[in-house]
């Protein structure tokens, strides 16, 4: 009995590999990069509006946003009440909202509203008007109970200042 073996061809095998196409998953961080870029090319277009001043009305202040890297920061004095056209993100940050918080993180906690230009008011709060339970009760005869307890935490925010964008009002300037 004779038995022949086939030699592989090596420039056949070479080719075939050739032919198809070749499968590179991206990295976490190209995809992270790659999400940052299209946030910048979408926040860094210009909109126009209108500055608002809620804690001092009529005042002149310089408003300060550094957010994306490679990026100038944007600063510029604005007073209350006149027609300015700012970068996207610089009128979210004064309404105090960040759409990349929202794109990040858990989605189950993402929170677009960051609270950014507005300052928070401490008071007692209570659950559907129903004060909160302690753990630190005690009955005189020994047995544990729940006494409502109000809680201590933000009540409010206040606004200090915000942007009201003329893209949607029908004033054409």
């Amino acid at each position: 009995m004779t038995t022949t073996t086939k030699k592989p061809n090596l420039a056949e095998s070479i080719t075939q590999l050739a032919d198809k196409p070749l499968h590179v998953s991206k990295s976490v961080k190209d995809l992270a990069k790659e999400k940052i870029q299209e946030l910048i090319k979408e926040e860094t277009r210009l909109v126009k509006g209108i500055f608002q001043c809620f804690e001092s009305p009529g005042a002149t202040v310089t408003i300060t946003v550094r957010k994306y890297p490679g990026i100038q920061p944007f600063v510029k004095s604005m007073s209350d009440g006149l027609i300015y056209e700012i970068p996207l993100y610089v009128a979210r940050h004064l309404n105090g909202i960040d759409i990349s918080a929202g794109l990040m993180g858990d989605e189950n906690k993402r929170n677009q509203n960051i609270g950014t230009c507005s300052y928070p008011i401490h008071g007692f709060r209570s659950n559907n008007g129903q004060l909160a339970p302690s753990e630190l009760g005690v009955v005189g005869n020994g047995e544990a109970t729940n006494i409502p307890v109000p809680m201590f935490q933000v009540t409010k925010r206040v606004k200090r200042y915000g942007f009201q964008s003329m893209e949607f009002s029908g004033v054409n300037l």
